[in-house]
């Protein structure tokens, strides 16, 4: 991809919404999209979640489907499996395989809600810096759980650094020209990987505590307090779904 996924979320056009509409806004929708029971129901979340991340933040498509690829093909997958292994009314039969009613429509079902639910925590991924998802939550949720939830974040990233950095030292040296040389590189990176990030962890503490770290991580937030009109047309559209989630399924 041109661009990484801090340059993404820091400059899309819903960078300066607030996280607290935005929030509301995916853990309705995924929950909405997991538990109805009509395929229109999460197949709307995935056009408006679409529509919102294309043409209202402005990020390109290409990036959006590149990152929703991997759902797609799982979801395809599983279409595929259920179609062929649950049911009992045969549609058609292809070589060996015989496609059942029953398997496919469970299948559909579960393909929409997949999109769904991912198209929604994309939005979320890709207009919002973590930070300030942490900053909404903090009146919400124990300190404790999100002071541990920005550590593992901030850890994650100190982890894959070591891993980069390793890997091409690795690469400088011819590490990977064969697949012997490759097992002994990555025999090599992963035994010292956790072992550097350990060490570098402890000096990112050491720097904390240096700088009146005391146990408590503030936050700050530039964000203006999000729009009540915003608020009561996720409400809005969220109670539209789940009247439609109630209805009887389309097939």
């Amino acid at each position: 991809m041109k661009y990484n996924l801090d340059y993404i979320v820091y400059s899309n056009n819903l960078r300066k919404v607030n996280a607290k509409p935005k929030i509301l806004y995916t853990i309705l929708s995924l929950l909405i999209s997991l538990f109805s029971k009509n395929i229109l129901v999460p197949f709307i979340i995935f056009l408006v979640s679409s529509y919102l991340i294309i043409f209202k933040a402005k990020i390109q498509k290409k990036i959006y489907f590149y990152l929703l690829l991997p759902a797609v093909g799982f979801a395809l997958f599983n279409l595929i499996f259920m179609s062929v292994w649950y049911g009992e009314t045969v549609i058609f039969k292809l070589f060996i395989f015989e496609f059942k009613k029953e398997g496919f429509l469970q299948g559909l079902l579960i393909f929409f809600r997949i999109l769904g639910g991912v198209s929604t925590m994309l939005f979320l991924a890709l207009t919002t810096p973590t930070i300030e998802i942490f900053y909404s939550l903090k009146k919400y949720l124990p300190k404790e759980f999100l002071d541990i939830a920005m550590m593992m974040y901030r850890y994650i990233f100190v982890l894959l650094d070591n891993f980069l950095t390793m890997k091409f030292a690795q690469e400088t040296r011819l590490g990977f020209k064969d697949l012997k040389s490759s097992y002994k590189a990555l025999g090599m990176i992963m035994a010292n990987l956790f072992i550097r990030t350990y060490d570098k962890g402890e000096k990112l503490y050491i720097a904390m505590e240096s700088r009146g770290y005391d146990g408590d991580i503030k936050i700050l937030s530039e964000i203006p307090n999000p729009k009540l009109k915003d608020i009561l047309i996720i409400l809005i559209f969220e109670l539209f779904l789940l009247i439609l989630s109630l209805l009887p399924p389309l097939l």
